[in-house]
């Protein structure tokens, strides 16, 4: 309505009204709406700075994440002379070393085979049945046959299913009278010998193949007979996987009465466990990377004349990142709370932090450190711990504690959050303000309307009354002068 008043205004005074009131309006608007869509760009600019900033101290984060356990440390190598008889595997845990395994025989489990079939078709008529179990003369209760499963198959996995340390195959071994057997295997190991009996006639498993047994293994001259093929912690951290005896070399002798014979003997697997410190290398220099990032950052937000697109200047002046740069200048120069030896901190494995704010890393001192004070390093860094939260109050190291310390930053409930969303909530303020600032425009546009509605109104009569008065006058001449 308010558009129409002014479109028709103008007939009186002949000048152009709406377009004198879109001036006005536009002209008081103007100002007041560039300063809080200044103020808003700004603030928009700094939730970019921030972001960026929380996103290289993630990567600070994960960095020292990799060196906050004892387990990042302990990389053990593993060189094995006959890998087909034992494989070898170390954890975080294991120590360096070389060994002498021998393996003599394997440890074996008790099988039996049933008697034949025919065929795959049920061999109790559809009824359902009991096998007996019994291991080391102990019973271990029935495992049922349920009725229209009495096949070959079908016996097969219900004792499979039974869970009770046996298990079953079908085989067929090309008989051609009986070709199908069932073959029960139990466990490994010299106490495990079972039996397995059948309620009915047409089945049995009396046919005994294989006999337990233990393994019988030779390590660094210590001989052992483990139960199962598998030996966990022998030495800590180190599994044995035994797959088949070792080697051995056959030699001949001939004693004083010329008699010649064979003599087997044994070649032992040489293990060789050495200690890889280059993966611990990689992850300092991975961190000394992510340092600098978080530092270039910090520099990039905050300087005035950076030209870098959307974060670049974004947080000219602000407190927060002059305190980060310090707290991050902390995480090298603080000592541990879990010194070792000589080593106290990171400045002692080659790190430094030069005026600039650059870290750099002498990798000649941290493969001197590596090389002869490795534990200490270990102790330094993680606190010889595992597996601690970023909550934990324990003492965890160099590593432990800067994790702690980029928590408090970049957490859902951390500072760069509670900072990002302060400035949130001021931006939804400042968009309150251009509306409350366009509400104001739209009673300031009706105000003039008025006021010029007005003024047209008065514009209008003066006119009329000229036009009356001119037509008198006019008149009256031509009275005067008989015109």
């Amino acid at each position: 309505m308010a558009t129409d008043a002014i479109s028709a205004l103008g007939a009186g005074s002949g000048m152009d009204i709406k377009a004198l009131t879109t001036s006005l309006v536009d002209a008081e608007r103007a100002p007041h709406k560039d300063a809080i869509n200044k103020k808003i760009a700004k603030s928009e600019s700094a939730i970019s700075g921030y972001g960026s900033i929380k996103y290289v101290l993630q990567n600070l984060n994960t960095a020292f994440n990799d060196l906050k356990d004892q387990s990042d440390f302990s990389s053990i190598g593993v060189q094995n002379s006959q890998s087909n008889s034992v494989s070898v595997t170390a954890n975080s845990t294991a120590s360096a070393g070389s060994h002498q395994v021998t393996v003599t025989s394997l440890a074996k489990a008790d099988r039996f085979l049933s008697n034949g079939f025919s065929n795959t078709n049920a061999i109790n008529g559809g009824q359902s049945f009991n096998l007996s179990l019994s291991v080391n003369g102990t019973s271990q209760g029935n495992i049922t046959i349920p009725a229209n499963q009495d096949t070959p198959s079908g016996i097969v996995t219900a004792i499979n299913a039974a869970n009770k340390g046996v298990t079953a195959q079908l085989i067929a071994t090309g008989d051609t009278l009986s070709p199908y057997k069932i073959m029960v295997t139990g466990t490994t190991g010299a106490s495990q010998g079972f039996q397995l009996s059948s309620a009915i006639a047409g089945l049995n498993f009396g046919n005994q193949i294989q006999s337990r047994a233990n393994a019988v293994v030779n390590i660094d001259g210590i001989e052992v007979t483990p139960s199962s093929n598998q030996l966990v912690n022998f030495f800590p951290g180190v599994t044995f996987d035994l797959l088949a005896p070792t080697s051995s070399v056959t030699t001949s002798t001939t004693n004083g009465a010329g008699v010649t014979s064979m003599v087997s003997t044994p070649v032992p697997a040489n293990i060789n466990l050495t200690r890889d410190t280059s993966s611990v290398k990689t992850k300092i220099q991975a961190l000394v990377q992510a340092y600098n990032d978080a530092s270039s950052m910090l520099k990039t937000v905050s300087d005035p004349k950076s030209t870098v697109e959307t974060y670049g200047a974004s947080l000219v002046g602000d407190s927060l990142v002059y305190s980060l740069r310090n707290q991050l200048r902390d995480l090298v120069f603080s000592n541990s709370n879990t010194p070792s030896g000589t080593i106290t901190n990171m400045r002692d494995l080659g790190i430094s932090v030069d005026m600039s704010g650059g870290m750099t890393l002498d990798t000649a001192k941290l493969d001197k450190v590596l090389s002869t004070q490795f534990d200490n390093v270990v102790a330094m860094m993680s606190g010889s711990t595992e597996g601690l939260s970023a909550y934990s109050t324990q003492n965890a190291g160099a590593a432990g504690t800067a994790i702690r310390k980029l928590n408090s930053l970049i957490s859902s409930t951390g500072l760069l959050n509670s900072q990002t969303t302060s400035i949130n909530n001021k931006i939804t303020d400042y968009k309150l303000e251009l509306t409350k600032l366009e509400d104001r425009m739209e009673r300031l546009k009706d105000r003039y309307t008025k006021q010029f509605s007005a003024m047209e109104g008065i514009v209008g009569q003066s006119k009329s009354l000229r036009t009356n008065l001119t037509s008198t006058f006019e008149g009256m001449m031509a009275a005067y002068t008989n015109k």
